[in-house]
């Protein structure tokens, strides 16, 4: 998105994909390009996909959602500077066990900033100030297809109580045709050291499993955004 055009007029120009912030004609493309290469799932009477584990919604759920609740969670109001830390895009797919898209699927999405602060009254931490240009939270809906995608930054590591540091995770709160999953999306590329020393994804969440379930982790792209240039793409399916 151009740093001339402010969010606001982008979504404005949205149209039929304003969930997506896709406003430009070159974005118009891309997602018909996007819809075009989905491969259906495949999925025979005996076999099923596993579901995505679930989680916590862990004490930093947005008690107020900001005004701004959509997929760019970088530039959160009209003429802001952007967000700081590095860029990420998520996309991926919301699906069944048996491989079907769960077309408009709701998904909210809500994470610390590039220094591992929430914008919540519970987190008071003076050493990790708060981002004013960084949105913190979405409220988006997946498409027919089950497809969805966010722009945001990649959160920083926190501390618990002085023992240990929370690994970069974003949450996820989302709402199918017939259920509901709360989970949190950890990434592929963390070093190994700082997950061993995360006690609460080591030990906590799924009773001391090793290896870490894959399906928690969500997989670096080789190919960059196409919604901007700065930004690392990752792909993070979910199977309710």
């Amino acid at each position: 998105m151009p740093t001339s055009m402010s969010k606001r007029t982008f979504l404005t120009a949205a149209g039929a994909l304003a969930a997506f912030g896709a406003s430009s004609l070159v974005l118009r493309r891309f997602a018909h390009a996007e819809k075009s290469s989905v491969a259906p799932v495949p999925a025979t009477a005996t076999t099923s996909l596993p579901r995505t584990p679930s989680g916590d919604l862990g004490p930093f759920y947005p008690v107020e959602h900001p005004l701004d609740t959509d997929f760019d969670l970088t530039r959160p109001r009209d003429g802001g500077a952007r967000a700081r830390g590095q860029i990420i895009e998520v996309t991926g797919r919301v699906l069944a066990r048996v491989g079907t898209p769960q077309a408009n699927a709701r998904l909210e999405i809500w994470q610390a900033n590039a220094v591992g602060r929430y914008a919540h009254p519970g987190d008071t931490r003076a050493d990790a100030p708060l981002d004013p240009n960084f949105q913190g939270y979405a409220d988006v809906r997946a498409d027919a297809n089950g497809q969805f995608r966010i722009l945001t930054v990649r959160p920083g590591l926190y501390p618990v109580d002085g023992l240990f540091q929370r690994s970069p995770h974003i949450h996820f709160d989302i709402r199918g045709r017939q259920r509901r999953l709360i989970t949190q999306m950890y990434f592929d590329d963390t070093e190994p050291k700082v997950l061993a020393q995360d006690k609460l994804l080591q030990h906590d969440m799924w009773g001391k499993t090793s290896p870490l379930p894959g399906a928690i982790f969500a997989k670096l792209q080789k190919e960059r955004s196409r919604l901007d240039a700065s930004a690392v793409r990752y792909e993070f399916d979910i199977v309710l």
